[in-house]
Parts: C-alpha cells; sequence; structure tokens
C-alpha cells in the first residue's frame, strides 16, 4: 500500500509546476510594437561585455579566459541575469 502511494505527492509538484506558467511574459513597447523584455536583457548583456573585453586585454587576462567564445557567452549570460533580476523582478 505505501509503495502505491509514493507517485503521488511527485505527481502533486509536477502538476503545481504547470500551473505557475499561466502568466504574460513581460513585453516593452517601442514605437508600438511588444519586444520581449529577455530580448532587452540579452542586449545589455551583450554591450556589458565591451567594457569587460576592454579591462580583460588591458590587465593580460584574456589567456586565462580562453576560449573566448564559450567564456564571453557565459559572462554575456550571467550579465544577461543580473540585468533580469535587478529591472524586471520586482
Amino acid at each position: 500500500m505505501r509503495q502505491r502511494d509514493q507517485w503521488k505527492k511527485p505527481l502533486l509538484l509536477m502538476l503545481a509546476g504547470l500551473l505557475t506558467g499561466c502568466t504574460l511574459s513581460p513585453a516593452i513597447p517601442v514605437l508600438g510594437a511588444a519586444f520581449p523584455a529577455w530580448l532587452f536583457c540579452s542586449l545589455a548583456g551583450a554591450f556589458l561585455l565591451i567594457p569587460t573585453h576592454l579591462l580583460l586585454a588591458r590587465q593580460g587576462w584574456l589567456r586565462a579566459f580562453s576560449p573566448l567564445v564559450i567564456s564571453y557567452l557565459a559572462l554575456m549570460f550571467i550579465y544577461a541575469v543580473i540585468v533580469w533580476l535587478l529591472f524586471f523582478m520586482g
């Protein structure tokens, strides 16, 4: 009897998780068109990479961040999440 009840709790947690996604995504109107907020966060993350690259190049730390493609994508993702948390989670 106990073994049959083990699946009920995880199933209820999964169903509760599905119900939380029923909200609208944040959108920013620009000249009459609504753009998703994640687009602006990723653009902000890309623009924040410019001073990061300049700092890393000036200090001579580029070799420590190789391969640069993976490191810069990870930094861009971190910056985008920080922008999202600062401006859209309030």
